[in-house]
């Protein structure tokens, strides 16, 4: 038996030898299939195989139908070359399976690995090692096998024995200081798997390690409320004692020799490409470069498309990992697709990777950079920046000390770098990549064959890769018979136009292979200026069944015309070239597609912000329904969005360049919960600055300068969200959309409201008021009084200040808004303090707190936290006070210059006072009062200057 053969059921259910994939057959065969693979090299008699097959009702012809499938399974495998595989005994069917063939097999041998690494103290190589058993799982263990019987329940063994897995990754990552990396995706496992307490665990550890303190209760209070609901019992004692342990502000643990706290290392590089050949020499002079770093290592890969620049580049990075302590990180810059991303977005990204705070990324591309500097000069990172389009996007990106280093691919000459040219690969690599793909001895077997096919190629690894699977996937062709085909075609394609294309032939022959639906899948999807996509998209692109859909994208992913990228596709951007001329050349109704595929973006976008939370009201949508069946696909709604973010960004864009403005604009509406919730604010202005601009009709306009003035509301641009409210305010008054109306009201009230000017506050938010009571809407009624119990507290009537208050906590009670209570309750503590109710102040509080963190709005209740802090220090308790900070202060970072900063630091103020550290009492007062002036708010700005009176220290002048 042979060794080149691979048997895998980490996913879809996989067999092939020497690349040539064993034939697709129905599901009964492929689940006898499964059954004979899970229990490989063991007999499985002929009632076993029926119980794995049907279960407890098999059908009469159960026995005949395993001996039919057996017989074709046996076929099948002979055909690409596993004869003697599958044998029969006195005990049943037996599936013959050599050492290092099976994926599951693999797994468990490289974890064993992992575990005893982690025994021994590596943390790092039990990291790597983790790495490589993650990379076996392509899916869900057997997806498109239906099971029954024993099957089953081998199958929920196995699903079992990776859950126990992901704890021990966990471990392994914990131990390594890999903070950020494991919060991403523990934070994607509990919703998984939602009732396994040892992955709540290990990420309320790590986000604890990690100094996110807030985020670590938060994440108590999500266990806390799965457990209770699901199985009416409260976390483990673990999980418990851990909650204690941040609740006291617990030391945290250290990495032997890091001196305190460990930074977040990013770990972001994607998997090695398979078959990888060639570039010996240019790997080893890209190794040279890495590991010998000067101050300003920049190494660039240059070349034509489809040469391999990604892979080459992936290959180096991991060869020279182990050389970067601090960590990888990997962006794809989109320079050669039609919308190159923006450098400050980037950086924002590239921060929060690093572990800053998404409040505290400046707004300016220069002080990002600034930051992102910071960030590195202590740390050991490789960044890798794929598919650059000049000088100027990279030139923000790069570390400003000589511990960190810059991988770089373009097609363009990179200014200042240390430049690999990458061209295509020489004859005999060519070949020989054919022969990874294809099978080596085909290659032998026809040499000359061989050789022309490379060159009908033109030596392109992209080319020669989609030939080379055609050819995996034809055992009976003859690598003659492909290479005549190749010469048919490059003779007929010449006029083809597409840039820096040299194997025409290959990729034209590819196409042409396809069935006609695939062919129409793939110029659509050629259409997209969008980075990646889900599979369903193809359901709306042409008209069919979601499931149906997904089948042709995986098809076509299998040919390699599409890549799959963390579990969704995307194009390279010479297929995508390629796609989108055949789809100008033949399909006429290539817009009417894009709109239906558009419109389901739109639709289910709507559907999934419409149950999230939001802090702030506007104009909800109404799309037209698309059809799809939003029950499967929107199963976490928040997931969903933040999985299709960039997509639906460049949806909003491409569907203003095709002129589907009103599409657009309602897009760029709904996703403001998205960004709101996950402070996506780049994206935010972007999508909403160009929809506005585009927009004709005044209700868009009108949302658009609302969300636009929300989002400066938040970002504490007062006068910006001025001037925004009041448009939205005017065009709206001109139209019959009352709400909006009366959204744009309570907008504008806010501001005023904040800039201390209360008469004028009190005129926008009572007419809000009335407008949202006519018009039955209690949410916004109940945030109008809310508003106006702060300006009647602040006028100093605090009678009607609490009735207010009163009844907005009642209505927000009524509605089960949990955000809306906190922040009902937030301002009655605020009142019970002006009044002199300290008792009844810390009780609001403390409920605001709970409620702030069950309806996940961290900043909110770290705000919360700081009043309680201020108040516990004037009442002298210093001890309290300092637990209401030690709760709070991971939510704000040095960098943060927002409201929220200003009011941490003025609790601060009053907790040192109290602790008699006079001097740090009264820097952080004074550092307060300049963000509150810088801020203009005049209300907060006379509360610092009292304080600093009242307790005898100087009040700094705006000078100073």
């Amino acid at each position: 038996m042979g060794n080149s053969a691979s048997f895998e059921i980490l996913g879809p259910l996989r067999v092939a030898n020497s690349g040539q994939p064993l034939k697709s057959a129905g599901p009964r065969q492929r689940a006898l299939l499964a059954a004979l693979l899970v229990r490989a090299r063991q007999s499985v008699s002929q009632a076993g195989l029926i119980d794995a097959l049907w279960g407890e009702n098999p059908p009469v012809s159960a026995v005949a139908n395993v001996h039919t499938y057996v017989s074709r399974l046996r076929r099948d495998l002979t055909e690409i070359g596993l004869p003697g595989r599958l044998t029969t005994d006195s005990a049943g069917y037996r599936l013959h399976v050599e050492p290092g063939e099976l994926d599951s097999e693999i797994f468990e041998a490289t974890t064993a690995r992992a575990r005893e690494a982690l025994a021994a103290g590596d943390a790092d190589k039990a990291v790597r090692l983790w790495q490589d058993a993650w990379q076996l799982w392509r899916g869900t263990l057997l997806e498109d096998v239906p099971r029954a019987g024993w099957l089953e329940a081998d199958a929920v063994r196995l699903d079992e024995m990776a859950a126990a897995a992901r704890e021990d990754s966990a471990d392994a990552r914990l131990a390594a200081g890999q903070y950020g990396a494991l919060i991403t995706e523990l934070g994607v496992q509990v919703r998984q798997f939602p009732l396994r307490e040892g992955l709540w665990w290990r990420l309320m550890r790590a986000q604890h390690e990690a100094g996110r303190r807030a985020e670590a209760l938060e994440t108590y209070r999500a266990v806390r409320e799965v457990l209770v609901d699901a199985l009416g019992v409260d976390p483990c004692d673990q999980i418990q004692d851990l909650h204690q342990e941040i609740l006291r502000g617990g030391h945290r643990a250290e990495r032997p020799g890091s001196g305190g706290l460990t930074p977040v290392r990013p770990v972001q590089l994607p998997p090695e490409v398979d078959n990888f050949t060639g570039r010996t020499a240019e790997l080893a002079q890209l190794h040279e470069v890495l590991t010998h770093r000067t101050k300003s290592t920049l190494a660039a890969i240059t070349g034509k498309a489809g040469v391999g620049k990604t892979s080459l580049a992936v290959r180096a990075a991991h060869e020279a990992g182990d050389q970067f302590g601090g960590g990888q990180l990997y962006v794809r810059l989109g320079g050669t697709s039609p919308s190159p991303r923006d450098p400050a977005t980037v950086l924002a990204e590239l921060l929060i990777a690093l572990g800053v705070h998404p409040h505290a990324v400046p707004e300016d591309l220069e002080a990002r950079a600034a930051l992102y500097r910071s960030q590195l000069a202590a740390r050991q990172v490789l960044i890798v920046l794929d598919d650059a389009r000049s000088m100027a996007q990279i030139r923000p990106l790069l570390p400003g000390s000589d511990s960190s280093a810059v991988l770089v691919t373009s097609r363009v000459q990179l200014v200042g770098a240390q430049t690999v040219h990458l061209d295509v690969l020489g004859a005999e690599d060519a070949v020989k990549l054919l022969g990874e793909i294809a099978g080596q001895d085909r290659m032998t077997a026809e040499p000359d064959a061989a050789a022309a096919v490379a060159r009908y190629c033109g030596n392109l690894p992209l080319a020669l890769r989609i030939a080379a699977s055609r050819l995996a996937r034809r055992g009976h062709w003859s690598v003659s018979r492909l290479a005549e085909r190749l010469a048919g075609e490059g003779n007929r394609l010449n006029e083809l136009r597409i840039d820096d294309l040299e194997a025409r032939a290959s990729l034209a022959w590819s196409y042409e292979a396809l069935d006609d639906v695939q062919r129409r899948a793939f110029r659509l999807l050629g259409l997209l200026d969008v980075p990646d996509f889900p599979g369903w998209v193809v359901a709306a692109l042409l008209d069919i069944d979601v499931l149906d859909a997904e089948e042709i994208v995986d098809s076509l992913a299998d040919v390699h015309l599409l890549e799959v990228w963390q579990g969704r596709y995307r194009f390279h951007d010479l297929l995508r070239v390629f796609a989108r001329e055949r789809a100008n050349e033949i399909d006429d109704d290539r817009t009417a597609a894009l709109h239906r595929a558009f419109t389901a973006w739109l639709d289910l976008a709507a559907q999934a912000e419409a149950g999230l939370p939001s802090r702030f009201l506007k104009v909800r949508l109404d799309p037209a329904p698309s059809g799809l069946d939003a029950s499967r696909l929107l199963a976490d709604p928040l997931v969903w969005l933040e999985s299709e973010r960039d997509a639906l960004v460049g949806v909003v864009e491409q569907a203003l360049k095709l002129g589907m403005t009103g599409l657009a604009c309602d897009l760029a509406c709904a996703l403001t919960t998205l960004f709101d919730l996950r402070s996506h604010y780049d994206l935010w202005r972007h999508t909403h600055e160009l929809a506005l601009a585009a927009a004709t009709d005044e209700r868009h306009q009108a949302i658009l300068h609302q969300g636009l003035g929300a989002l400066a509301f938040y970002r504490d641009r007062y006068r910006e969200a001025s001037e925004h409210f009041g448009r939205a305010q005017e065009i709206f008054a001109g139209t019959d959309e009352h709400r909006g109306h009366a959204y744009a009201r309570l907008g504008l009230g806010s501001v005023h409201l904040f800039h201390g000017r209360q008469d004028e506050a009190a005129v926008q938010l009572s007419r809000a008021r009335e407008t949202f009571s006519a018009g039955e809407d209690e949410s916004g009624e109940a945030f109008a009084l809310q508003a106006l119990g702060i300006v009647h507290r602040n006028q100093g009537d605090q009678a009607e200040a609490a009735r207010c208050l009163g009844q907005a906590l009642e209505i927000f009670r009524r509605l089960g808004s949990r955000y809306g209570q906190a922040c009902a309750l937030f301002s009655l503590g605020l009142h019970h303090k002006a009044r002199g109710d300290l008792a009844q102040t810390e009780r609001a509080l403390l409920d605001a707190v709970e409620l702030f963190r069950a309806a996940s709005c961290p900043r909110d209740e770290a705000l919360a936290l700081h009043v309680l802090a201020a108040t516990y220090a004037e009442q002298g308790d210093a001890s309290k006070a300092s637990e209401m900070m030690s709760r709070s202060l991971t939510v704000f970072s040095p960098e943060d210059e927002s409201v929220g900063k200003a009011a941490t630091l003025y609790s601060l103020g009053w907790v040192a006072h109290r602790n008699q550290r006079f001097d740090e009492a009264a820097a952080c007062f004074e550092q307060a009062l300049q963000l509150f002036r810088r801020l203009d708010m005049p209300v907060h700005v006379n509360r610092t200057v009292n304080a600093l009176r009242q307790l005898g220290l100087s009040v700094p002048d705006r000078r100073s």
